[in-house]
């Protein structure tokens, strides 16, 4: 759960992001939870929510993000149509530049979609959600948690490779998946608008 909060220490507005306590219990959950903290720390980029704070408190894990004021893409779509080429464009661009960042700190998203993008009143994009990122390295096991031959992602956008198998997953997979929501931002719909998750990725 996320929660728009005040850091009181430093008297401004956070997204507090909360593992549910059901979950807490799991230490693979609680690892994985941890690791999207690692990653998203590893980040410092304009179109990117920053990581504030990561602790525990009363058995409580969460992350403290940057708060982002603004509409996700998907909701500004439902609210108004598919955007104008030149909107679509410049989004785009903003979250590309952000792969960029985050490809040369060896993190893959892994969930790029237009709810995870948010654009603020200024016209800014921002990429948040990293709850399926993962840091790449040489000891891959020791960084994703992922289970072999499950599939991490969101069926409409998920690249072929990552939906066989998610620790494969590159920045091209993020790119695969920035042009399916490329797609969205210009048409409205997904690629593929019917069909079960299976369909979907066949």
């Amino acid at each position: 759960a996320v929660f728009r909060a005040l850091d009181t220490r430093l008297n401004r507005v956070v997204a507090l992001k909360v593992l549910p306590p059901a979950l807490s219990r799991d230490p693979l959950i609680v690892q994985r939870f941890k690791n999207e903290g690692q990653a998203a720390a590893q980040l410092d980029h304009e179109n990117v929510a920053r990581v504030y704070f990561i602790g525990e408190e009363h058995g409580l894990h969460y992350i403290a993000f940057e708060f982002i004021n603004g509409t996700n893409v998907r909701e500004l779509i439902a609210q108004q149509g598919q955007l104008t080429i030149g909107e679509a464009v410049n989004y785009v661009l903003q979250i590309a530049s952000a792969l960029v960042h985050t490809a040369a700190q060896g993190v893959i998203h892994r969930d790029i979609k237009p709810s995870n993008i948010i654009i603020t009143p200024t016209g800014r994009a921002k990429l948040v959600d990293l709850g399926l990122a993962r840091k790449e390295s040489k000891d891959d096991a020791a960084i994703d948690l992922t289970i072999a031959g499950t599939t991490l992602g969101t069926f409409d956008y998920i690249s072929p490779e990552q939906a066989r198998d998610p620790r494969s997953a590159d920045v091209r997979s993020d790119i695969y998946s920035l042009g399916c929501t490329f797609y969205f931002l210009l048409t409205g719909s997904v690629v593929f608008p019917t069909g079960t998750p299976t369909e979907k990725m066949l």
